[in-house]
């Protein structure tokens, strides 16, 4: 099994990318990928994933030979898995960071980008070098990159293949924290952060704000007083506000 699957805790699921020596994601690896962000997505406790790789690589990229046999036909399903395994970890109503241990390089800053949150390690290199290849990124890197870190500085990444070093990536606003020691550790103190709170508030406010990245303002404040009103006739709401007034830790069931 290429992607493995641990139950942190009740609330938490951590992914690893298991696929030696550098964790490349080929066909199978984005299959098994997919597969475990499914599973993740429909446990009805789980209520953040974490996706890691296993040893000191986070993902460094595409897997060479299956880059070497594409063509021009092959190449439009032959990345479908991938594409399909990060669309589902961004629709997840679960809230999901990566911990980036190591290398993400192509497919692999990709994989990162389609994380809600990205957490990294000191020694990570980020980058998206698929031009020294003479192709472009083809898992959503040409609309991933440019949201977080601007246009210009995106192009310049894409157009020169060179890469950045964890602290510069989290200047420019590639990354969201930089971890005192392992980027799993610093991130699974985040997942139970967020876990402690309401998973069907956690899960609108990702759906929200997602799907009003491109919307005019206006639109996207008519969105968020729809979903705020939604979210005002649940349980978690009246044991949240009662919490709050008691002066005591919430428990909220997700209903």
């Amino acid at each position: 099994m290429s992607v493995t699957i641990t139950k942190h805790t009740e609330t938490i699921r951590i992914l690893t990318i298991d696929h030696p020596p550098v964790n490349a994601m080929d066909q199978a690896t984005s299959v098994a990928l997919l597969e475990a962000v499914g599973e993740a997505s429909a446990a009805p406790k789980v209520r953040v994933i974490i996706v890691t790789g296993e040893g000191k690589c986070f993902v460094a990229g595409a897997d060479l030979n299956e880059l070497a046999a594409c063509n021009s036909q092959t190449a439009i399903s032959g990345g479908d898995h991938l594409r399909m395994a990060l669309a589902a970890l961004r629709n997840s109503p679960k809230a999901v960071i990566a911990a980036i241990n190591g290398p993400a390089m192509g497919g692999g800053l990709e994989l990162a980008m389609s994380c809600d949150m990205r957490v990294a390690a000191e020694k990570a290199i980020l980058g998206l070098p698929e031009v020294r290849l003479g192709v472009l990124p083809g898992a959503g890197g040409t609309q991933l990159l440019p949201r977080l870190v601007g246009l210009g500085r995106a192009l310049e990444m894409m157009t020169t293949g060179q890469s950045v070093d964890a602290k510069e990536a989290l200047a420019i606003g590639l990354i969201d924290r930089l971890a005192a020691k392992s980027a799993l550790d610093d991130a699974i103190c985040l997942a139970e952060k967020i876990a402690a709170n309401a998973p069907l508030a956690v899960a609108s406010i990702k759906a929200t704000t997602y799907a009003t990245l491109s919307l005019p303002l206006a639109d996207g404040l008519s969105k968020e007083k729809v979903e705020f009103a939604k979210l005002c006739d649940t349980e978690d709401k009246k044991t949240g506000v009662a919490a709050f007034k008691a002066r005591q830790k919430a428990i909220f069931a997700g209903r």
